[in-house]
């Protein structure tokens, strides 16, 4: 018989075989590869590590799904004093990795382009916003807007430039000016987007 004959039955007999194993359930490809964990495997280590942390709580797990490639499990926990929390967070499949936060590409793209848009749009009308160097409430101006992007429509009235501050009418940091009037004190997207019709 030929080579090439023999080598082709001995493979086919293995296929054949091992698909016998498999259908009959006496084989998981799990074991082999050492990989894969189940949903429940997953949620049971998530639950072991919540309960170590949490030695006084009730730890149960309310919901548990696949979600791209990793398990989104819903963990309910419940004190001593009957006070209730609900946490999401993420498993790897292997049970190993774990998160309790996950950002969706795109959306965040999204929405960071949208914020990037808008503050164009600001300075293309010709707003600027007057404020200090390291000051809180100049800071939470520009993160409401999207934060270090919006910093490109900042003027400074930090030392020097205080006196030019004064000069333009700014008594209160941050102000926002639009059309030569100043809006004193922090300015909501919303008011803004009212202000000057970018949205």
């Amino acid at each position: 018989m030929p080579r090439k004959k023999v080598l082709f039955l001995i493979l086919s007999a293995a296929v054949i075989v091992g698909l016998l194993v498999f259908s009959l359930g006496l084989f998981k490809p799990k074991d082999l590869i050492g990989f894969f964990t189940d949903k429940n495997d997953a949620a049971e280590k998530v639950v072991k590590l919540y309960e170590l942390v949490n030695p006084d709580a009730g730890i149960t797990v309310e919901k548990i799904e696949e979600v791209n490639g990793v398990y989104k499990v819903l963990l309910k926990a419940v004190d001593a004093s009957g006070g209730v929390v609900y946490r999401e967070v993420y498993v790897t499949k292997d049970g190993e990795l774990l998160s309790e936060s996950m950002i969706i590409v795109s959306k965040s793209i999204s929405q960071i382009t949208g914020a990037y848009n808008f503050v164009d749009c600001l300075q293309s009308k010709g707003m600027l916003i007057f404020g200090l160097s390291n000051d809180t409430a100049t800071t939470l101006q520009f993160n409401i807007l999207g934060g270090r992007y919006a910093t490109k429509l900042f003027v400074g009235c930090d030392d020097e430039r205080a006196q030019q501050c004064v000069d333009a009418g700014i008594t209160q940091v941050p102000t926002v000016v639009y059309q030569n009037k100043g809006y004193a004190g922090i300015q909501s997207k919303q008011s803004l987007e009212n202000l000057t019709g970018c949205a």
